[in-house]
């Protein structure tokens, strides 16, 4: 495949044609679905920004509504934060404040988790002694008029129907929505209709039909589909069911009634019933045991503009099952010249291997992290979020030991200096988002390796569907040891099933990755990268250079050994400490070893040709030997 390249000579030139609001929006009108895959650091926040921020965007649209993963992500708009002032009325949709719910909190979650929001807030929110502060219950009350929301993308995980709600009580028309990051396409969009659910549902709808209730044509309505949802075939399942929206003004009251009958068995399936008709036929199926599923969707029938760092557009495209999104920078590669990249082509940093290799994979990096500090160079680590801690606690000793103090940083991030430390060094965890706190950080390395699993490969793809559907998809290992998926034979050949087992083992595997080491900018600025994964970079890297081990990691970055550097140090120190007049026995003693250790080290060393000692002590030792002074002064 033949890739466009932008690097930083290109980069102004390209943000400042293709990143504008003009440019942006006439992409949007051109496409209805468009995917804007831009790397850390290329502009995609500024871009977004621009856009909430131009008039003529409100003049194409009557709502513009803007989600995004985090607050954090939400606070850095400009709007938001007060750095700049919106052209048009505008909101935050805010989760529900938990802290002022006090002890009608856990109520409240029961009641959440049962779909019966409108019950909550009919009955706690009116018992609730921080009402008059709160607010929360009427943040739908003023939305007319309103041209802009912002919110997270939980809220459309909460309410399917979101842009449905708002665009209603907003009054608005032409919708866009905007997703930053796009996490929502993650998620599981299967909805699951048990039978004895939909049983207490239709029973709790008829209780209150009567005068100020449900109308009785809606109750029958009602009655009439939920009955053919509980005994109908699973050949049927693609068959056209409507249903009464208006049944949902009455939710309070059937809400109230089904609690009454059923306790905490009840579940509210109001909202859940109304997305059916519009979810796909070929997406319903109707498992043994009675269960009715489908794919809803929270994105139908609007304009839609994602925001990625490394989305590809056919995963975008199947997730949001439309087949096919416009994505015009699919096949550009953007890059810093300057930048170093390396990939650890080795199993040694899977989860598996890691406990039994830690030693020798975190003393690599300790050299990486002592040069750097000899060289003034800031670092940031990246982990498995399980392993974090343990790999910070091992490589602040292994670099004291050295003689150099050092501090790893695996959590409370804010307790970082403004202006990076050589010698402060912050270890994140994979899937880390909305953090953009680390973009004057000089090197980013991956301490260890970040895989799914084939469970969660085929949660992800195939137990979603019918039986009949489902195959066993296998990770294999292909030639030079990369990762690749495919159909088990038992479950017979199936080529779409392994396309699409490729697709998303990709997406799930190095959008983590990519994410996490591009907290440091390295595709518009001059970094030192280092990645730890069985697969191909070059799609996305093509100055990345792959590497078979830690010593060819270690040959190509011209590192010694880290025995050897050890043997150097020890070395130093006694030569330092002899020329003060101390025996030995006594830096035996300091050192906390024996004397035979020392002289073993020091005859090693002058025996041994170890390539780039010299150049790894120089620097480096001076720090050492600088504070070995002031501590044995």
């Amino acid at each position: 495949m033949q890739y466009d390249i932008v690097d930083e000579s290109d980069l102004a030139e390209f943000r400042a044609t293709e990143l504008v609001p003009s440019r942006l929006l006439e992409r949007i009108n051109a496409n209805v679905w468009l995917l804007m895959r831009l790397p850390v650091g290329v502009g995609k926040s500024v871009a977004a920004d621009r856009l909430l921020l131009d008039p003529t965007v409100y003049d194409r649209f009557d709502l513009v509504i803007y989600a995004a993963p985090t607050w954090n992500i939400i606070r850095e708009r400009k709007i938001v934060s007060g750095a700049a002032k919106s052209p048009v009325p505008w909101t935050i949709l805010k989760p529900r404040p938990k802290d002022l719910c006090g002890d009608l909190d856990a109520e409240w979650t029961e009641l959440e988790s049962q779909g019966c929001t409108a019950l909550a807030k009919a009955t706690l929110c009116a018992k609730c002694p921080m009402s008059a502060r709160c607010g929360w219950p009427d943040r739908y009350r003023d939305l007319d008029g309103l041209r802009l929301i912002f919110c997270t993308e939980q809220q459309f995980i909460l309410n399917r129907t979101l842009v449905y709600f708002l665009k209603r009580l907003a009054k608005a028309d032409r919708t866009l929505v905007i997703f930053d990051e796009a996490k929502l396409l993650d998620i599981d969009f299967d909805i699951a209709l048990d039978p004895d659910e939909l049983g207490m549902m239709r029973d709790a709808v008829v209780a209150v039909t009567r005068p100020g209730g449900v109308k009785s044509s809606t109750s029958e309505t009602v009655t009439r589909i939920i009955n053919w949802l509980i005994n109908c075939h699973d050949r049927d399942a693609t068959e056209y069911v409507e249903f009464p929206h208006a049944l949902n003004q009455k939710a309070f009251l059937i809400q109230r009634e089904g609690v009454a009958q059923f306790g905490d068995q009840f579940r509210y399936l109001g909202y859940d019933l109304g997305l059916l008709p519009y979810s796909d036929p070929t997406s319903r199926w109707k498992e043994g045991r009675g269960t009715f599923h489908f794919k809803a969707r929270p994105i139908q029938q609007t304009h839609l503009l994602l925001l990625s760092a490394h989305l590809p557009a056919k995963y975008a495209g199947h997730r949001l099952g439309h087949g096919k999104i416009a994505s015009p920078f699919e096949t550009t590669q953007f890059r810093h010249s300057e930048t170093k990249i390396w990939n650890i082509r080795n199993r040694s940093g899977a989860d598996s291997y890691f406990k039994s290799n830690r030693k020798q994979i975190l003393d690599t990096f300790a050299l990486l992290i002592a040069r750097n500090i000899a060289e003034g160079r800031s670092t940031l680590l990246i982990s498995r979020k399980k392993s974090k801690r343990e790999c910070a606690d091992y490589l602040e000793a292994r670099i004291r030991a050295w003689g150099v103090d050092v501090r790893l940083v695996p959590e409370d991030y804010e307790s970082l200096p403004k202006n990076p430390s050589p010698t402060i060094i912050p270890v994140l965890h994979y899937g880390i988002l909305g953090v953009n706190d680390f973009t004057e950080y000089e090197s980013a390395y991956c301490l260890n390796s970040y895989y799914v699993s084939q469970r969660l490969l085929n949660d992800k793809i195939v137990h979603s569907h019918p039986a009949e559907f489902r195959v066993e998809l296998l990770i294999r290992s292909g030639p030079q040891r990369r990762r690749y998926v495919e159909v088990a034979p038992a479950s017979g050949r199936d080529l779409d099933h392994s396309y699409l087992g490729n697709l998303y083992l990709r997406k799930l595997e190095m959008d983590p990755v990519i994410q996490a080491a591009g907290r440091v900018r390295f595709i518009t600025r001059p970094r030192e990268v280092v990645f730890f994964q069985m697969n191909d970079l070059d799609r996305e890297f093509p100055q990345c250079q792959d590497v078979d081990s830690l010593e060819a990691l270690r040959e190509a970055m011209e590192l010694p050994r880290p025995a050897d550097f050890d043997d150097a140090m020890r070395a130093q120190t006694v030569e330092i400490l002899t020329s003060k007049g101390w025996s030995m026995a006594k830096i035996a003693r300091w050192y906390g070893v024996h004397r035979s250790t020392l002289y073993r080290a020091i005859e090693r060393q002058k025996c041994r040709k170890t390539p780039y000692i010299d150049n790894a002590l120089r620097g480096f030792a001076t720090l050492c030997g600088a504070k070995l002074d002031r501590e044995v002064a």
